[in-house]
């Protein structure tokens, strides 16, 4: 059985998020109560050869991908059905509940989303199911401010933008989550 230790990234009075390093992806700790089931539920997931991935570094506009996408399969249908119950998120598909949807019981063709690096996403085995993958590019000026301020109005970073800014340049040289959800340690 493989140990995936709870970590967190500091800087100074810097504290990041719980995370868990699953397939050499640091993934934020509550998305998953078994890290284990999720690193399975990656590596042993099938691909069916009409599955669309939508790919893309978080903050990159996957959720207007997305709905391009779900409209262009579904004639242009507008619904009030909230997007996450339509394009099930990958990394949170393993564990089903009225947000997500059971992956593996949509019915074909499916359209998944994934913040997940090339070589951790799911691929076909053998060229019957063969699926297609959208990658979403950005300007990354833009998707840092983005994200900045996705996560000061969520209240998981509070520190000022020029620190921000350098925490998100310098990376680690892998796909993470950990400088972008940075926080403030809790005071007694």
């Amino acid at each position: 059985m493989t140990s995936f230790p709870v970590f967190q990234v500091t800087e100074g009075q810097w504290t990041s998020q719980k995370l868990i390093d699953v397939l050499g992806s640091k993934i934020p700790a509550h998305y998953t109560p078994d890290p284990q089931l999720l690193c399975d539920f990656i590596t042993n997931f099938q691909t069916r050869p009409d599955d669309v991935f939508v790919v893309s570094y978080p903050k990159s506009g996957t959720t207007w991908v997305q709905e391009i996408v779900w409209q262009i399969f579904h004639e242009g249908q507008v619904t009030s059905t909230y997007l996450r119950e339509r394009v099930p998120f990958l990394e949170r598909a393993h564990y089903p509940c009225a947000e997500h949807p059971d992956i593996n019981t949509l019915p074909s063709p499916r359209i998944l989303k994934a913040h997940l690096p090339f070589n951790t996403i799911p691929k076909s085995a053998n060229e019957v199911n063969k699926c297609k993958y959208i990658y979403v590019a950005r300007n990354p000026k833009d998707v840092a401010v983005s994200y900045y301020k996705f996560v000061t109005s969520l209240e998981r970073f509070k520190g000022p933008w020029e620190f921000y800014v350098k925490i998100f340049l310098e990376g680690n040289g892998k796909f993470t989550y950990a400088y972008l959800a940075l926080r403030l340690p809790k005071r007694d």
